[in-house]
């Protein structure tokens, strides 16, 4: 009989790939030289050491898997970096992969996470600069007992915990936050397929997946940060979510409890980068 959900996550670090970007490149080597360029390494690996990893390091639920997805020609000194940061944290598993197209890597990738023994597979994806809260991947295995009955005839079914958290950050180099409820965005949203089942969560556009799948959205805890910064591939749709008051003070403590993540020490890298 087939056990338990099987978690696992996608992140494509700076992958140059054709196709799954917004922004146009005219050729795969104006694409790389543009995801390699010195300052936005520097920024995006700061927000994988300090905003990324933490939960995951810290999740309550060990049992998952984040693919973590780089060129074979990722640059030193950003890949030492990388690897030194999640030595500790091995449930991340690197693949140094050769460019070439973006859906058909994604999905050699997470099919080679898939175990055909389990009952159900839980997929979910996050950007280099996006976060988890550290009881994600418990949420996600528990959240299955309740949207099961929801899946359709293929037995897809997404959750979505979109109560989350922007960082923006500003032209001084200090960081907004913003503390809001929204729908279908990418972190924090998870689809449950069968192992057996041709799809991954990528063959899902997150903002319209809610045309394509049963879809449930829970509000009731604070479940993903999104970083927003000069170097993100999409703009943030602020107008799409639904502010919460918040006061100041409470903040770092919030980000620290729900996140593992020392904000004011990034606050104050982050801003030392900036100059």
């Amino acid at each position: 009989m087939a056990e338990g959900v099987l978690i696992q996550g996608l992140c494509r670090f700076s992958f140059p790939c054709t196709g799954g970007f917004k922004k146009y490149h005219t050729s795969l080597e104006e694409r790389r030289a543009a995801l390699y360029a010195r300052q936005r390494l520097d920024e995006r690996t700061l927000w994988f050491e300090h905003i990324f990893l933490p939960p995951l390091r810290a999740q309550s639920d060990k049992d998952f898997t984040l693919h973590l997805l780089l060129g074979e020609d990722f640059p030193d000194p950003w890949r030492s970096r990388v690897e030194a940061a999640i030595a500790d944290v091995p449930q991340v598993k690197a693949h140094w992969r050769e460019p070439g197209d973006h859906r058909a890597i994604c999905r050699d990738v997470m099919w080679g996470g898939r175990d055909l023994n389990r009952a159900v597979v839980a997929e979910f994806r996050l950007d280099d600069d996006d976060a988890v809260a550290v009881d994600y991947v418990h949420q996600l295995r528990r959240g299955w007992g309740k949207v099961a009955r929801l899946a359709n005839f293929h037995g897809r079914v997404a959750l979505d915990h979109g109560k989350g958290m922007v960082l923006e950050a500003q032209e001084d180099g200090s960081i907004k936050p913003h503390l809001l409820n929204t729908h279908c965005w990418s972190a924090g949203l998870a689809i449950y397929l069968k192992p057996d089942d041709e799809a991954i969560v990528m063959d899902f556009p997150h903002h319209k997946i809610w045309a394509r799948v049963p879809f449930v959205n829970l509000t009731d805890s604070l479940m993903f940060i999104r970083g927003d910064h000069a170097h993100n591939d999409a703009k943030t749709p602020f107008g799409a979510g639904q502010p919460i008051p918040f006061k100041d003070e409470d903040i770092a403590p919030m980000i620290e409890r729900r996140f593992a993540i020392d904000f004011p020490a990034f606050q104050a890298e982050w801003k030392a980068l900036a100059r």
